[in-house]
């Protein structure tokens, strides 16, 4: 047996080792999953200009990814896509939400929302920080 770096892994193998950690949870865990959805916004020519990607799973909503279009930006689209996502996951029976944000992303926007930092890793790709953030709904 030998222990190999692959520095350009194919999708296959990454999804293989992603189902053999998913079958191991859910052997430790009923009812284990998570459902993907998505929330858009989109403008008169059907151009996504905002978007979010959550995941609901364990009680608990994971906010993959918040983006909305420079353009767009302090319309109040992220606030709205934000809620939208927290009633999915209320509607779906979580008590929580959580997420990462950096520090040029504007984390304060979360915090006016609800979330806390509840974990920092400093010094991320030099000098940046990576702000893990909760919220009880």
């Amino acid at each position: 047996m030998k222990t190999v770096f692959d520095p350009n892994p194919g999708n296959r193998e990454l999804k293989f080792l992603e189902q053999q950690l998913m079958s191991f949870n859910c052997s430790r865990i009923e009812g284990y999953a998570y459902e993907d959805f998505l929330i858009k916004s989109i403008d008169d020519t059907g151009a996504v200009v905002a978007g979010l990607h959550g995941q609901v799973g364990g009680g608990w909503l994971y906010i993959q990814a918040l983006w909305v279009a420079e353009a767009h930006r302090g319309r109040g689209m992220g606030k709205e896509l934000l809620a939208s996502a927290e009633k999915v996951a209320v509607e779906k029976g979580c008590s929580g939400a959580y997420l990462y944000t950096y520090s040029f992303q504007s984390p304060g926007f979360y915090e006016r929302s609800g979330y806390r930092i509840f974990g920092t890793l400093e010094g991320f790709c030099d000098d940046h920080s990576k702000y893990f953030m909760k919220k009880r709904l």
